[in-house]
């Protein structure tokens, strides 16, 4: 007579392979495919790719972190590696690069221009990969002329990866923390984290929408939630927004748009503040990189998927 233990077994057993059945049916080529990121160190940059769904391995966007100066995103990619989004040291403006930070009249000093101050890379403080994102913390100081370093700056910084839609979230947080001195920001049009896109002079095409509906440069220190900068590359529109998260301080902000394709919301845009000695100040916010002209309700759709996250 057969025990009660081995009546289970074949239960069991079947249970087992149908899991693994299942397993084997979800987990494809094609599924693990869509979803693959991977990062990639060489020398003074960070190189981010993604892996389609015939294998092949795309360069989406590279960070660029030499040391002793300022780092940045540059070139940022459509979702297919084809299109670069971003400009680095346009003629009329060489100290904007694609996706970076810079600040204004901090202890009045000008870190924008990299003229007075300056912004310099020290080191990573770590990096994360795994199949559907790729993260990395920097650490930046910013320098007076005389070599003093007031005031770090960590940069947190997570790609998402490429959704059927073709668009793309970058995740940005940044923290600023004053050494052994305050660190006074003063009121300016510009400062903290900003998007260039190229400019064509002679045929000027970019075009601008903030969450309260305002578009073009009528959105220039107008306080929002949101904004979006976008221009067509050859016959296709693509475009890149920065959603500013409830929590920071000063929400929401008073965003620089100008006519070359610059959006920023800006830090300093209000009033004058101080991060006194030893304290810090942390800023989030979410870069969506997309395919196609949007609207206002499918950024409002992306904002509240945002402003949830923790």
């Amino acid at each position: 007579m057969l025990s009660s233990r081995s009546h289970r077994l074949p239960g069991l057993f079947t249970l087992l392979l149908l899991t693994s059945f299942a397993s084997a049916q979800t987990d494809t080529p094609e599924r693990r495919d869509r979803s693959r990121l991977k990062l990639d160190k060489q020398n003074d940059r960070l190189i981010i790719s993604s892996q389609t769904a015939t294998g092949e391995w795309i360069e989406l966007a590279i960070y660029q972190m030499a040391p002793g100066t300022r780092p940045y995103l540059h070139p940022v990619k459509d979702a297919s590696g084809s299109v670069t989004l971003t400009e680095d040291r346009p003629a009329d403006h060489p100290w904007q690069h694609g996706i970076f930070t810079g600040f204004h009249r901090v202890n009045g000093l000008n870190y924008w221009k990299e003229d007075e101050g300056k912004q310099r890379f020290v080191r990573l403080l770590e990096t994360q990969t795994n199949a559907n994102q790729v993260s990395w913390t920097a650490l930046i100081e910013l320098v007076t002329p005389d070599g003093k370093a007031v005031l770090e700056e960590e940069n947190r910084i997570v790609i998402h990866a490429p959704e059927p839609s073709g668009a793309y979230l970058i995740d940005f947080d940044l923290l600023l923390r004053a050494k052994q001195e305050d660190v006074n920001f003063g009121k300016f049009f510009v400062g903290g984290l900003s998007v260039r896109m190229p400019w064509d002079k002679e045929n000027p095409r970019q075009t601008h929408l903030n969450s309260e509906g305002i578009r073009g440069r009528a959105a220039e220190q107008k306080r929002a939630s949101w904004c979006t900068v976008e221009r067509p590359f050859d016959k296709e529109v693509f475009g890149i927004a920065i959603l500013d998260h409830p929590s920071n301080p000063g929400y929401p902000s008073a965003w620089r748009v100008d006519e070359q394709g610059l959006i920023n919301p800006n830090i300093s845009g209000l009033s004058d503040w101080t991060l006194p000695a030893k304290t810090e100040r942390r800023f989030r916010y979410r870069i969506l990189i997309y395919r196609g002209a949007t609207t206002t309700e499918h950024m409002a759709g992306r904002f509240n998927a945002f402003e949830k996250t923790r």
